[in-house]
């Protein structure tokens, strides 16, 4: 029995595990094509470079962890909740491989700095949509949340996901928004 062609999807969801798992080592065309029991030549079909390999699974990551967490959390949801909602469905050990990826690729970075000013954007609107901020300090207050929770796992990576989200909670706790 033939296996079944590998399609881009598979092969961009093959990568995301990869770094999710690995770290961002395992995103090379040998080692991946090893993992998926596929030939060089099946990957450079859907992908011309590694770049645009990268470029790919940077821009799947910012589809599924900020568009459609975005899309999918309504409104009105209470403001102690609302970086809750974000972070919850957040992959931290990806979005730590993620962070490091754009480190070192441009490209990567240009799709991850994207993803920062989505969250901060949206963030922004849902505190200034309470009235207990002006835009600037909504705006600010969005920009200090994201740039503290991405923090925890940068200055640790190692750091497990559920000590990372205590210590953020821990934070909000201690500026007076838990």
């Amino acid at each position: 029995m033939a296996s079944k062609r590998f399609q881009k999807s598979d092969w961009t969801s093959l990568g995301l595990e990869a770094m999710r798992t690995n770290g961002i080592d395992a995103l090379t065309v040998e080692l991946l094509c090893e993992k998926a029991l596929k030939t060089r030549g099946s990957f450079y079909f859907h992908f011309e470079t590694i770049d645009a390999f990268l470029i790919q699974i940077t821009q799947q990551w910012l589809e599924t962890y900020t568009t459609k967490i975005i899309q999918n959390t309504p409104d009105n949801t209470q403001r102690k909740d609302l970086l809750n909602q974000l972070a919850g469905r957040l992959d931290l050990d990806l979005e730590t491989e993620i962070r490091k990826l754009a480190s070192i690729n441009p490209n990567v970075q240009t799709i991850v700095s994207k993803a920062d000013r989505l969250r901060i954007q949206w963030l922004g609107k849902q505190y200034e949509a309470t009235q207990n901020y002006s835009p600037q300090e909504a705006h600010a207050l969005a920009k200090i949340e994201i740039a503290a929770f991405t923090g925890f796992r940068l200055i640790d990576p190692q750091m497990p996901a559920q000590e990372a989200r205590k210590l953020y909670e821990s934070f909000l706790k201690l500026t007076n928004r838990a």
